[in-house]
């Protein structure tokens, strides 16, 4: 199509669209078509919308959805008009007609590009937990010995009955021995002259240079004798005797016989009897106790014996005629010194 008949074409399209004072100028340079606005006089004298020479272009004018749309044909390139955004915002306006400011209108323009989506710096890697160390219980020490008399029979692998502390002649069986309630209960014969005696032996030795040997006496033999002792044999042992109302510390080395201390006996205070070394020093230690924890030393001697095996004892009997009453263990407990 010529240029004038292609002008005339487009300037009466606008004319149809009622958009007869609206003038414009489309300038076409390097693929891109813009209008602008002229004065009305102006139009007649002057061609309306200057062409380059390089493009002349072929365009239709299209209403889709409410658009006016000019296209040009042979180079596929299009300006749209945007029809009237709203009405709601121009409630003041008396028509549409009025309104012949370009800002009504608007040519299409690439979408703007989006904001980067910031992406978060990597965090350090985190370092293994170490594991919690739990609380190590403290050790328990575990007893080598504990007896508590609580079966009705004697446990015959731990104990034997017999003597140690007196001599092998003076064991009696009419001492009876019996366990009942907790409790292991010595009763010596009545009115016999000489020694008769008999009560527990343990079955297994202790070194007592590392253990310490606790018995708990409930009563002792009114009117007879009590021993507690640890030894080796009549001959050699250390111990305790309650006879007559006294407690004596005893020490026996190779038959020679020694009464290292006397007291008076006090049940409640005579309660526990303990034998041990000490640590600082190779001597045996006598103790007594009310409760078992706090000790009383009686006495202490530098030892003289094998200590390195000895057994536990547990008699009672009489050494003239009388008429006693029985002698009360209530526990034997061995330890590891600390």
């Amino acid at each position: 199509m010529p240029d004038a008949n292609w002008k005339d074409a487009l300037w009466k399209a606008l004319d149809t669209l009622r958009l007869k004072r609206l003038t414009a100028r489309v300038a076409l340079s390097a693929g891109l078509i813009g209008l602008a606005a002229q004065p009305a006089s102006a139009a007649t004298s002057q061609p309306r919308v200057p062409v380059s020479p390089e493009l002349t272009p072929q365009a239709t004018v299209r209403k889709f959805k409410g658009r006016y749309v000019l296209r040009r044909v042979a180079n596929a390139l299009t300006v749209r008009f945007m029809s009237h955004r709203s009405h709601s915002s121009h409630a003041s306006h008396a028509s549409h007609n009025s309104h012949v400011s370009s800002s009504h209108y608007s040519s299409s323009s690439p979408l703007p590009t989006p904001p980067p989506v910031p992406v978060p710096a990597p965090s350090a890697p985190s370092l293994p937990r170490s594991p919690s160390r739990e609380a190590v219980p403290s050790p328990q020490w575990v007893p080598l010995l504990k007896e508590d008399f609580d079966e009705s029979e004697r446990a015959e692998l731990r104990w034997s009955v017999g003597v140690l502390a007196t001599a092998a002649d003076t064991f009696d069986r009419s001492v009876t021995t019996r366990q009942a309630e907790g409790l292991l209960t010595i009763a010596p014969a009545a009115h016999k002259s000489g020694a008769h005696f008999s009560g527990y032996v343990s079955a297994e030795t202790f070194d007592l240079t590392r253990v310490t040997i606790v018995a708990e006496l409930r009563r002792p033999a009114a009117g007879g004798t009590t021993i507690f002792a640890a030894g080796n044999d009549h001959l050699n042992w250390r111990g305790f005797r309650i006879e007559g109302g006294q407690l004596t510390v005893e020490s026996h080395t190779n038959g020679h016989f020694a009464v290292a201390r006397k007291t008076a006996y006090d049940a409640p205070a005579h309660r526990y009897l303990r034998l041990r070394t000490s640590n600082v020093a190779p001597v045996v230690v006598w103790e007594t106790s009310a409760d078992g924890k706090s000790w009383n030393p009686e006495y202490v001697e530098t030892s003289t014996m094998n200590l390195s095996a000895v057994r536990i004892a547990l008699s009672a009997g009489t050494t003239k005629s009388a008429s006693p009453g029985s002698a009360a263990f209530d526990s034997v407990v061995v330890e590891r010194k600390p």
